[in-house]
């Protein structure tokens, strides 16, 4: 059985704030947290090294306390605007696949 040690608490993040938090940039935050409390419980529970355990904090600490916010924020809003294309393009029936 993998992870336990912390009663499974990436799960708990999953279910109850990933994609729930009304705001695109809390919600990618959420997910990545999930994905840190989940191999910080695998690596407690010996079910993943320390290298994998360490590279998910690199990437976690280099998109949130180094990464460029600015773009990221703009990577949301093009984001929303490509959603709300597709949305338009279905109501006069073209296909957005």
């Amino acid at each position: 059985m993998s992870g336990g040690s912390r009663d499974y608490i990436c799960y708990k993040i999953e279910n109850e704030l990933c994609g729930q938090m009304y705001d695109d940039e809390l919600n990618d935050l959420m997910e990545d947290i999930r994905k840190l409390a989940h191999d910080v419980e695998w690596f407690d529970s010996s079910d993943i090294g320390e290298d994998d355990y360490m590279k998910t904090v690199a990437e976690f600490k280099q998109k949130w306390f180094k990464g460029d916010r600015q773009t990221r924020l703009k990577s949301y809003i093009d984001r929303q605007i490509e959603d709300i294309r597709k949305k338009m393009y279905v109501l006069i029936g073209e296909d957005t696949t």
